[in-house]
């Protein structure tokens, strides 16, 4: 890409987009279970426990960061486009039945970033509950109620969005991509 190019304003999410595993890994550590992705098909995992006070105690105690793992491509593609765009992580910290005690999430998700990603500026790094008041060329999330404000919309696959017809996705004027080479795509199209 060429210098005169405008810069684009490309928002990410950061759970089950840029990166997975560590909510799943603490059910199953929590449960003694083996439960796998394709085990569930509700946004939220902790659908499952039945005790969630419980389980939400064991949880706060545990950075599930530790546990997680990177979407294959997603490093390299985060690394490219912050060269020539402004690049920014959207993630959400706030839990629904443990509200009052999510902060500690902004932490691990904020040493996670920096650790991770060194290359991305951490001032464009926003954490928030509802992604809609962010405003940006694209967006790139698992969650179709946070691609909006976005002119290029992609609802990124995950276990929970599996299910959603393509028409209700079109209809939001979304765009599916099931890997980080879609998105590439997807984002150079534009």
């Amino acid at each position: 890409m060429e210098d005169f190019m405008e810069q684009m304003k490309i928002m990410f999410d950061m759970d089950d987009v840029l990166v997975s595993g560590g909510f799943l890994y603490l059910i199953n550590s929590y449960l003694g279970t083996h439960y796998t992705e394709s085990d569930f098909k509700t946004y939220y995992m902790q659908d499952i426990v039945p005790d969630k006070e419980a389980f939400f105690e064991y949880f706060l105690q545990h950075n599930l960061y530790d546990y997680a793992t990177v979407t294959e491509g997603a490093t390299e593609l985060l690394k490219e486009l912050n060269e020539h765009h402004k690049v920014y992580i959207g993630t959400s910290y706030i839990i629904p039945e443990v509200v009052s005690k999510s902060g500690v999430l902004l932490d691990y998700k904020y040493q996670f970033l920096t650790r991770t990603f060194p290359f991305l500026d951490p001032n464009r790094f926003v954490f928030l509950g509802d992604k809609s008041v962010l405003q940006c060329d694209v967006k790139v999330d698992d969650k179709l109620s946070n691609l909006e404000n976005a002119d290029t919309k992609i609802l990124y696959t995950a276990y929970h969005n599996l299910d959603l017809a393509d028409s209700v996705i079109e209809e939001y004027g979304a765009v599916r991509a099931n890997d980080m080479q879609e998105v590439k795509r997807l984002i150079l199209k534009k």
